[in-house]
């Protein structure tokens, strides 16, 4: 059998998304509009 290895996490793009679609009662903006809406990545420190 093959070595266990952990989840893969998905990309906080991805898990937005399934968020919103979880949501019951709200449309689906299309994947454009979610990503605009995402706040921007903090700045990496150096």
């Amino acid at each position: 059998a093959p070595p266990a290895r952990p989840p893969a996490r998905p990309p906080p793009v991805i898990a937005s998304q399934t968020v919103i679609r979880r949501l019951p009662g709200l449309p689906l903006p299309p994947r454009s509009v979610i990503i605009e809406r995402l706040p921007p990545p903090p700045p990496r420190p150096r």
